[in-house]
């Protein structure tokens, strides 16, 4: 072991020579030994700081998932079942629970919600409708061919009286497949994807029902859904916060699109306008789509937004009774009213001067329309038996007085024309009797009790004008009464045939030139007038993220394009590099 002993020994005198013997010089350095560690803690320090730093900025505040929003409309919900929508309280609950076949997307184009695909055969008569794989109803069950069937048959049955507007009475529907449906039109029309844009109900909850009792049965309240959102709740209204009712919906984690952020949607239904406005300056809901004015004395979180949609006012001219049976007169109108002065300046930049709006008409030559002129107005009515007397009133041989009567519901901008269209005519030398219907009576019950009887002179009225161009539905004399849409009762053999030529054809060409015609003559017969394009004013808590600003909407529910995106809760996320 002396070889060991040897080598501890030099190890401990190398140690002691090295590192022992050295510390003396420790006192000689210590200035430069303390910089050293000073630099060595700022190094680590700047180290902290940075890594502290490069954290954050990688982090950024963004909307979640989580929280809820609500919004306010008006009209009690009498049934929940979206093929008996009347008021906007039910139109915006069957957005939010059920999928249509198609609806409209955020550039206002229409794609497939239910539906993967349709397509036409070489006729043009036959088409194929192909739903998307794995999509089901809120209780678990698929969504099938079967569903399809049934609704466009409980559409189609007039005893079921739904309110869906689409004409299925003449299709032929077959399914050839769980995931298949085929179409056998009667005649060719290139828009048929436009009438598939409403939502199916269960065949499987339905089916054993008399159609003439769904909107009685219990589904109609305690519906199975397959949109975004499902029902929670409902509640009944009180006097204290003037709700006709609460409707509590969560998300529909079963929905096949993307979930939705918001983990809850509340509506909150009131009777009149004057209680949604006390409900936002209350910040008692977050949105409301139902007021057309400005409204003073809101809170400063509240913004508002205003949204072209493809809807349009126009006063529509009874053709078929009293003295607008006489286009003379229909024209002297038309000549004697300032349209722009009637709208004012506001509403002159959204003027609708025809029955298809100019972007829906992409490479159609729209006739001239005749200007503003009392004289050839004058003139006009001259030829048609009625000379101004000294009194200012347009009177005929008999000496008796050209009377007009308008009806309009009290809608905002829409009332307002309605008067300064009264008073153009007044001044003309008509006498008129305006009979403006209180907004808070229900839409249905105006359009039964007016629009449907056609119970006017001039009716001043929005329509919707839907996606693409066929003005078929307001203008076709097949339309002519009260099951119909045509509110002018207008009756051309060869408007109707345009019209009716330019929706059957799959010539691009033929059509064109149809719809030219059809323009042609409705200028020159007077059926209606254009007023204006109309617009949805939405509003919000601008602290919560609602639909895209440069949405295309066709109409007000389209708003509900991207609702999956909609939130009000925010968070800290991390962001890549």
């Amino acid at each position: 072991m002396r070889w060991f002993r040897e080598l501890m020994e030099k190890i401990g005198d190398h140690f002691s020579s090295m590192f022992v013997g050295r510390l003396k010089n420790v006192r000689e350095v210590r200035l430069w030994v303390t910089e050293w560690l000073l630099l060595v803690a700022v190094v680590f320090l700047m180290s902290i700081v940075q890594m502290i730093w490069y954290g954050e900025s990688y982090e950024t505040e963004a909307y979640q998932k989580g929280g809820e929003y609500s919004e306010a409309t008006l009209g009690k919900i009498n049934s929940m079942n979206p093929l008996y929508a009347t008021n906007n309280s039910e139109k915006v609950l069957a957005k939010l629970m059920f999928a249509n076949l198609y609806s409209s997307d955020v550039s206002g184009h229409l794609k497939g919600e239910l539906a993967k695909s349709l397509s036409m055969d070489d006729t043009g008569k036959v088409w194929t409708l192909e739903l998307r794989d794995k999509i089901k109803w809120s209780d678990g069950e698929e969504i099938t061919a079967d569903d399809v069937v049934y609704t466009i048959g409980l559409i189609a049955d007039k005893t079921a009286k739904t309110t869906v507007s689409a004409d299925f009475s003449n299709v032929k529907i077959e399914k050839i497949d769980d995931k298949s449906v085929k179409f056998t039109l009667p005649s060719v029309y290139l828009d048929f994807m436009d009438t598939l844009e409403f939502p199916l109900v269960p065949s499987h909850i339905l089916k054993d029902v008399n159609p003439a009792l769904v909107y009685e049965s219990d589904f109609s309240m305690h519906p199975v859904v397959s949109g975004p959102f499902t029902l929670n709740a409902i509640q009944l209204g009180n006097s204290l916060d003037k709700t006709l009712q609460t409707v509590y919906l969560n998300r529909n984690e079963g929905y096949f699109l993307a979930d939705a952020k918001l983990n809850n949607f509340t509506l909150k239904t009131f009777e009149q306008k004057s209680d949604i406005v006390d409900a936002l300056r209350s910040l008692n809901v977050t949105a409301t789509a139902e007021l057309t004015d400005d409204i003073d004395n809101l809170p400063k979180t509240i913004s508002s937004r205003a949204s072209r949609i493809n809807s349009g006012a126009y006063a529509f001219l009874n053709t078929r009774d009293g003295a607008l049976k006489e286009v003379k007169i229909r024209q002297a109108i038309r000549r004697a009213i300032d349209i722009d002065k009637i709208l004012g300046e506001e509403l002159s930049t959204l003027r609708l001067n025809y029955p298809i709006l100019e972007s829906q008409g992409e490479g159609l030559n729209f006739p001239e329309l005749p200007e503003h002129n009392l004289d050839e107005a004058k003139k006009l009515m001259e030829e048609a038996g009625y000379h101004e007397k000294e009194d200012g009133k347009l009177k005929n041989d008999n000496g008796e007085t050209l009377k007009l009567n308008l009806a309009v519901q009290n809608r905002g901008n829409l009332k307002v024309v309605a008067e300064n269209f009264t008073k153009a005519l007044r001044d003309f030398g008509v006498e008129v009797v305006l009979n403006a219907y209180d907004e808070e009576q229900s839409s249905a019950d105006f359009f039964s009790a007016v629009v449907k009887p056609r119970d006017y002179d001039i009716l001043f009225y929005e329509i919707d004008l839907g996606t693409s161009a066929d003005p078929f539905v307001y203008y076709s004399s097949r339309q002519i009464g009260e099951s119909g849409w045509n509110l002018s009762n207008y009756a051309n053999s060869l408007a109707s045939d345009a019209l009716l030529s330019g929706r059957t054809t799959t010539n691009r060409d033929l059509r064109k030139a149809k719809y030219e015609s059809f323009l042609k003559r409705w200028v020159e017969d007077v059926p209606s007038i254009g007023l204006y394009q109309s617009t949805m004013r939405y509003y919000y808590d601008s602290t919560a993220r609602i639909y895209s600003e440069d949405m295309h909407m066709i109409d007000a529910l389209d708003r509900f394009a991207d609702v999956n995106h909609w939130a009000t809760e925010r968070g800290t996320v991390k962001i890549t590099p």
